[in-house]
């Protein structure tokens, strides 16, 4: 079983208001990111901080299961730390995905999935590796569990990826990474994009 992990409680502090919320074509950012990361795993857990009544109503009606993560302003190895205790105890790994990058590609979801399926042996993690570096979609094989809730600070799991060397198969994917939603210029941006591809 595959579980899949949203972070969606950060401040939006550079945003000006909630980011995860602000309208991107037909749907809100987050839903974007949700479906998206909902598509290729079998449980997707979205954690949220306690002031998330407009996240799970920009979610409604989609599968989800939600954890409240009281720590939220600690950083992102908080939201990691809260996702992972969460999970359900079948969980053979775990997906993390940020609910800030919308058009994160479901596909490159579904290709570390199946990257790591493939060399389970040996590997722990699969990481995306993209032209302009290593982003998310990252996968996280159960046996890590246990290390990814002693995460602290705000740089997520980058370090235990750098500490497993070899132990982390790497996903080459073409173009760059996905773009986060940090400033309302940031989505208007993207909104330019989806225009011309729908």
């Amino acid at each position: 079983m595959i579980a899949g992990l949203l972070l969606a409680s950060g401040a939006s502090r550079r945003f000006g208001s909630n980011k995860l919320v602000a309208p991107l074509g037909d749907r809100p950012v987050v839903r974007w990111s949700a479906e998206a990361l909902a598509s290729a795993v079998d449980e997707t857990w979205i954690v949220v901080s306690a002031q998330s009544t407009d996240v799970r109503a920009a979610l409604d009606g989609l599968a989800v299961r939600w954890v409240e993560n009281p720590a939220a302003h600690e950083g992102m190895a908080s939201s990691i730390r809260a996702g992972v205790a969460a999970l359900s105890s079948d969980a053979e790994a775990v997906v993390i995905t940020l609910g800030d990058q919308p058009t994160i590609d479901r596909e490159v979801i579904h290709r570390v999935v199946s990257a790591w399926r493939r060399a389970r042996a040996g590997r722990h993690a699969v990481v995306s590796a993209y032209a302009d570096g290593r982003g998310h979609p990252v996968l996280f094989g159960a046996e890590l569990f246990p290390a990814l809730q002693r995460l602290e600070g705000d740089r997520g799991a980058r370090e235990l990826l750098v500490s497993l060397g070899e132990a982390v198969a790497v996903l080459d994917v073409a173009g760059d990474r996905p773009a986060d939603v940090d400033t309302p210029e940031a989505l208007a941006a993207l909104a330019r994009i989806v225009a011309r591809i729908r």
